[in-house]
C-alpha cells in the first residue's frame, strides 16, 4: 500500500468514526430492550402486518424468556430462522421446543426437514425417525409419513418402505388427491421390495 493510499484510508476511517459518533446508529434506535419489547407490542395489537422479521423474532425471543416451558416460541423461532437461510440456528431452535415438548409435532417435522436441506435432500437416520414419530403421533402429518418411507428406502430396506407407505396411503380418505400422486411412489417401492425376495 502506497503512502498515498493509507492516508485516503485513514481519511476514510476518520471521517466514518466522526460521523458515527455525531449520528449514532443511523435507521437503529438505541433504546432499552423493554421499551423495544413496549413498542413492538403496540405494533402488534395495532399493525400486525407491519411487523419485520427482526422485530418477530425479538417478541419470540422475549416470549421464550416469558414462557420458559413454551415449546411453540422456539418452534416459531426455528422457522423464521430456516426462512432466512439459517439452518443450522434453525435447528437448534427446534431442539429447543423439542426439550420442552418432546412430542411437538410442528418441531419434530420442521428438524426433519432441515435436517433434509442439510443432507442435500437426503433422508437419513436422524430425519427419518423424527418424520416417523411425527406420523406416529399425528397421522394427519401424511407428508412426514411419505418421508419417513423415502428414509427406509433410501437406506435400502425397501420391504420396510413400502410397509410404511401402504400404512400412510392406506388412511388417506378415497377422495383425497394425494392417492394419485403416491400410487406411483407405492408401486415403485413394492416393485423393489418383491425384487429383493
Amino acid at each position: 500500500m502506497t503512502r498515498m493510499q493509507m492516508i485516503v484510508v485513514a481519511l476514510c476511517l476518520a471521517i466514518g468514526v466522526g460521523g458515527y459518533l455525531m449520528l449514532g446508529r443511523p435507521g437503529m434506535d438505541d433504546m432499552p430492550m423493554d421499551k423495544r419489547q413496549s413498542e413492538i407490542l403496540e405494533k402488534i395489537r395495532t399493525a400486525p402486518e407491519t411487523l419485520t422479521a427482526a422485530e418477530t423474532l425479538a417478541r419470540l425471543e422475549q416470549t421464550a424468556i416469558d414462557q420458559p416451558e413454551a415449546p411453540e416460541p422456539h418452534y416459531f423461532i426455528g422457522e423464521i430462522l430456516r426462512g432466512q437461510s439459517r439452518p443450522d440456528d434453525a435447528v437448534r431452535a427446534y431442539q429447543s421446543a423439542l426439550r420442552r415438548d418432546d412430542a411437538h409435532v410442528p418441531a419434530l417435522v420442521g428438524l426433519a426437514s432441515v435436517l433434509v436441506e442439510l443432507d442435500d435432500g437426503q433422508v437419513g437416520p436422524d430425519a427419518a425417525r423424527l418424520f416417523a414419530r411425527a406420523y406416529e403421533l399425528d397421522d394427519t402429518q401424511v407428508r412426514a409419513g411419505m418421508w419417513a418411507a423415502m428414509g427406509a428406502a433410501q437406506a435400502g430396506d425397501q420391504e420396510k418402505a413400502a410397509q410404511m407407505m401402504r400404512a400412510v396411503f392406506a388412511k388417506l380418505p378415497e377422495d383425497d388427491p394425494r392417492r394419485e400422486r403416491f400410487k406411483p411412489m407405492l408401486d415403485v417401492i413394492g416393485q423393489e421390495a418383491s425384487q429383493e425376495e
